[in-house]
């Protein structure tokens, strides 16, 4: 299922949605979606930015060429709140967590989050570094390509320390995560952070009960409970 697919999804939940995607590249995922304010933030966008700023609706579209730190830091006081709030930026844990967190605070009451690629397609994909995943694909003469980095400490961090939202992974698709606010019951003996930013692939794998594998449609629910 593609990340469009399961987006547009929960935003048809919503009347009039607001949207913000964080690490939006060439821009596949954004344009098509629909939502009634859409808002793009990339630290540099692969694709003619002043073109689309020129065909976009300029009400309903806006693009920021920054970092998403800087983004939230300006932002986050003035910025309307977001019913969905998409997490595809740099694939590290540090930087996805500080997005999340981020996110939290521009959330708007009932609002969901969704991050991207929390489960890796195999090791290489998993290395956090990028143009050592290069150089790993470049050596065993592997034309895959993927790269997911170390996103999946998240969920062991949401799993852990997160309870004031509620989550589950997408089943059909390469992972994506969903958060909705609503307090579960989390660990009285969490891990430590130190822990989970040490944890590598294998505890991906063997772990996998904690990213809470579930169908869109039976997600979906939840979300329109909200």
């Amino acid at each position: 299922m593609e990340r469009s697919t399961v987006i547009q999804f929960i935003l048809d939940l919503y009347k009039d949605p607001t949207y913000l995607e964080i690490g939006v590249d060439q821009g596949v995922t954004f344009d098509a979606l629909r939502a009634n304010l859409k808002v793009a933030v990339d630290v540099r966008f692969a694709f003619d930015l002043a073109a689309a700023r020129a065909s976009a609706d300029s009400v309903r579209c806006e693009y920021h060429e920054t970092a998403s730190d800087a983004f939230f830091a300006d932002r986050a006081l003035t910025a309307p709140k977001f019913d969905v709030v998409f997490i595809d930026g740099l694939h590290t844990f540090e930087q996805t967590l500080r997005d999340l967190l981020n996110a939290s605070y521009v959330l708007a009451e009932g609002g969901t989050i969704v991050v991207d690629d929390v489960m890796p397609s195999g090791y290489a994909a998993s290395i956090p570094d990028l143009d050592l995943t290069r150089q790993f694909w470049t050596a065993t003469n592997n034309p895959d390509g993927s790269w997911m980095g170390d996103v999946y400490r998240l969920i062991f961090f949401i799993q852990d320390f997160l309870g004031s939202f509620s989550y589950a992974t997408v089943e059909e698709n390469h992972g994506q995560t969903v958060l909705w606010k609503k307090p579960r019951h989390v660990s009285s003996n969490p891990a430590r952070i130190e822990t989970i930013s040490r944890l590598g692939y294998i505890d991906a794998v063997m772990g996998k009960a904690a990213f809470n594998f579930t169908p869109l449609a039976a997600i979906l629910p939840h979300l329109a409970k909200q």
